[in-house]
């Protein structure tokens, strides 16, 4: 799959910040170039971790936001040995070690969000290590299946529901939904013949969203949109 620069461009998205667990899903039903490499188990544990960071921040489980973030460490900690598969891989040595260094920062961001318990802070945190997460993946997880870029896409702009939500920020909520809707009538349309329970459990879960805009409505769009990899 694809994951370059101009998929980063996409609704004038700064970065996005893939679900690991569905590219690695996805392996086993597209075929693999002949160069292409296997995501190295650290950034499937660090993409992993994240997201369960993310979902403690945004439930205000705090013992479940510290384990999680120990698990983020361990994983950031193993990335730093990666540096010549990410080569290997077709990456470039600079963009691994901004990657890294920007990964560090975010870590202590999270472990001072985390310390005094703000909420809005750790799922920033949270946010950009998933970022990271993405960056360091690209290399590995190219495909050429157009649709799947955009699913990931689809699932930045959920994340960022979640976030002006816990924010209430109205503003950046809306935007955020129009964003997505508009490119979701783009993938709906790709994927309307191929999986078409999946695509009507988006839809219900807009339709949700529609008549209340609650973390568990959000919740169940990010699943939602998951599913379709």
């Amino acid at each position: 799959m694809g994951l370059t620069l101009p998929r980063r461009r996409l609704l004038m998205i700064a970065a996005s910040a893939p679900l690991l667990v569905a590219f690695a899903a996805a392996r086993a039903a597209l075929p693999a170039p002949a160069a292409a490499q296997p995501i190295p188990q650290p950034l499937l544990d660090l993409d992993s971790a994240a997201m369960a960071l993310f979902n403690a921040a945004e439930a205000t489980h705090w013992d479940d936001a510290h384990n999680a973030l120990s698990k983020v460490e361990v994983s950031a900690t193993a990335i730093a040995a990666l540096e010549a598969r990410f080569t290997e891989a077709g990456g470039e040595l600079e963009r691994f070690f901004e990657a890294t260094n920007h990964l560090s920062a975010d870590l202590i961001d999270a472990r001072a969000a985390a310390s005094v318990h703000d909420r809005a802070w750790l799922l920033a945190s949270a946010d950009n290590i998933l970022e990271r997460a993405g960056d360091l993946t690209e290399p590995f997880a190219r495909r050429t299946d157009a649709v799947l870029p955009r699913i990931e896409v689809l699932l930045v702009l959920a994340r960022r529901m979640r976030r002006a939500l816990d924010w209430q920020d109205a503003q950046g909520f809306d935007a955020a939904l129009r964003d997505f809707n508009r490119l979701w009538i783009v993938v709906r349309a790709q994927l309307a013949d191929r999986t078409p329970a999946r695509v009507r459990a988006v839809e219900q879960a807009l339709a949700s969203i529609a008549q209340a805009r609650t973390v568990a409505n959000l919740r169940g769009l990010s699943t939602a949109v998951h599913e379709l990899a």
